[in-house]
């Protein structure tokens, strides 16, 4: 055990030193398509807590709160609560971040290989217009994307393998930032992408995990994790038009090797960690996505 434990820690840790982030909008870790996710007990909560360095050396602090319930052997909803802080050279925020609400079906509960339906949104709490001095911070700031989404997934599992495969579709189009660079008054505002009125396109999740180890208390499991951003990103600039201006390669696929560990501590309570380290990313992420360093800690209750 001594062993698994330590060897989960280099691969975490590995992970974390070069960690770029998966792109990801919020749908990597709802339900069946998180990698930690478990089916014991009929309620469950988790505590998580994410600290990162963003684009620029933007320090993210990421507490989430998630409920789960097990309504019966083929039906389970859940939601989740975030919030972000974020601090770096153009300032300080706070702010609450989104609502995630996902229902889930499993329709084969029974059987070596199960299939299971996630239908799900994400509500905002915020319109990404987090501000410092009167001023309105880039999305690297941001706790929330400020857009309404629709999420569907697809999993299929079995005591080994998880395939999984989910799309994330904003249903609002622009959110209410309006961070430009040459207006901030700051010359190192000059290095973040513009983001007045940030219309952000749908990501495709393709991922696939194997467990490598298993006992009653631990589990380790590798993957890769593959998200599709469909089209380029957008803004708009008041001080050239009012028309949208693509920013170029910000659509393209975010490739990253994954890792994910959990250790019960007791019956009723588990910890566990996430990890992720690029193989391909795209050339632009102006959502401000991007971690060069990202550590992801849950402290899960099952009653």
């Amino acid at each position: 055990m001594i062993k698994k434990i330590i060897t989960a820690c280099f691969i975490l840790s590995s992970g974390y030193s070069i960690a770029q982030g998966c792109s990801d909008a919020g749908f990597c870790t709802l339900g069946n398509l998180n990698p930690l996710h478990q089916k014991t007990g009929k309620q469950k909560l988790t505590i998580g807590i994410t600290n990162g360095i963003g684009d620029e050396g933007v320090y993210v602090l990421t507490p989430s709160l998630k409920y789960d319930y097990k309504i019966n052997s083929a039906w389970e909803i859940q939601a989740k609560l975030t919030s972000n802080y974020s601090s770096g050279n153009l300032g300080s925020a706070f702010g609450l971040g989104d609502l995630f609400i996902n229902a889930q079906h499993t329709f084969n509960a029974a059987s070596k290989w199960k299939t299971s339906l996630l239908i799900g949104t994400k509500l905002p709490l915020n319109n990404a217009n987090l501000m410092v001095n009167g001023k309105s911070l880039p999305m690297q700031y941001q706790s929330s994307l400020g857009t309404v989404d629709a999420i569907a997934g697809l999993s299929i599992t079995n005591n080994k393998w998880l395939f999984a495969t989910a799309v994330q579709l904003p249903l609002t189009h622009h959110n209410g930032n309006q961070f430009l660079p040459s207006t901030f008054g700051n010359a190192a505002a000059l290095k973040y992408p513009a983001s007045n009125n940030f219309n952000r396109k749908a990501d495709i999740l393709i991922r696939a995990n194997y467990e490598i180890s298993a006992t009653k208390k631990f589990n380790l499991n590798v993957g890769l994790l593959s998200i599709y951003h469909i089209a380029n990103d957008s803004y708009k600039d008041a001080l050239v038009s009012n028309d949208y201006i693509e920013i170029k390669g910000s659509k393209g696929i975010t490739l990253n090797l994954t890792t994910a560990a959990s250790f019960m501590l007791s019956k009723k309570i588990t910890i566990g960690f996430l990890a992720g380290a690029p193989v391909a990313v795209r050339d632009v992420r102006p959502d401000g996505l991007t971690r060069s360093f990202s550590l992801n800690t849950d402290l899960i209750f099952n009653f």
